[in-house]
């Protein structure tokens, strides 16, 4: 993992009450994982209801965890001023526990970086951590775009959520959205093993392991700029085969334990 972060201009020398409103502000971490987005990137990361969030009293940073681009995706991301993190390690998965391990915050939200989500949601989404652990953006409860998804995959997603509700025996609408919210203190709790696009399903296993309280807004689900990365057949069989060796213990968690000692190995 490599951490850049923009070169910032002097810091203005602030007042003693500043400083005391600045400590007792709530952080907020956007987390978006990144591969070859440079077409999207920069209106996500503008996207961010930065202003919104500051009146209600919270810090937000954008942290782009990218995969190794070959286009200018990580540079756009500097350029908008979000600190980025250098994913050595090819996969969603992996993008997303390294974000989880490394960012701390009051509160996280994970989206994608094709702007396909309504990043701008963020700021009922906090609202809702208020009193749950986890909130979803879900495109099945709410309106897909035409051209954000073919009839195919919005069957293909619904019968993996069913799937996931019949293996767990928690309700979820929407398993594989891109678009999370976290408190803090569950972020830590998690114990994730995807390193693919199956990290989605494998948060919501390990919500449910756990006992978190998963709350769940509609969204507007939007086209994207290119092509998608995912193939539905294919990927949605790995996710659904995912889930059933997740249920049944064929998948052993990565726990603090031994994320140490794998990083010790390396």
């Amino acid at each position: 993992m490599r951490l850049d972060q923009r070169e910032k201009s002097p810091v203005p020398q602030t007042t003693s009450t500043d400083q005391r409103t600045s400590e007792a502000m709530e952080t907020v971490a956007v987390i978006i994982p990144t591969l070859n987005e440079e077409r999207s990137i920069g209106k996500v990361i503008d996207g961010v209801p930065m202003a919104d969030l500051l009146r209600d009293g919270f810090k937000t940073t954008v942290y782009v965890v990218d995969g190794h681009s070959t286009d200018d995706t990580r540079e756009i991301a500097v350029e908008k001023g979000a600190h980025t993190i250098l994913e050595e390690r090819k996969g969603k998965g992996w993008a997303i526990q390294t974000a989880f391990k490394s960012i701390t915050a009051d509160y996280a939200i994970m989206v994608d970086g094709d702007n396909t989500y309504p990043i701008e949601k963020a700021t009922e989404m906090i609202s809702l951590l208020k009193t749950n652990d986890v909130v979803i953006g879900s495109r099945l409860k709410g309106t897909i775009e035409p051209g954000a998804m073919t009839k195919l995959n919005v069957v293909g997603n619904a019968l993996l959520s069913l799937l996931a509700w019949t293996l767990f025996g928690a309700h979820i609408s929407d398993v594989c959205t891109g678009f999370w919210a976290y408190r803090g203190e569950a972020i830590r709790r998690l114990e994730l093993a995807a390193r693919g696009f199956e990290i989605e399903a494998d948060m919501f296993a390990e919500c449910v392991r756990m006992g978190l309280r998963i709350a769940e807004i509609p969204i507007t689900y939007r086209a994207r700029d290119d092509q998608p990365k995912l193939s539905s057949l294919r990927d949605g069989l790995k996710i659904g085969a995912f889930l059933f060796r997740r249920r049944f213990g064929q998948i052993k968690r990565r726990t603090r334990a031994s994320r140490g000692e794998a990083e010790g190995a390396d």
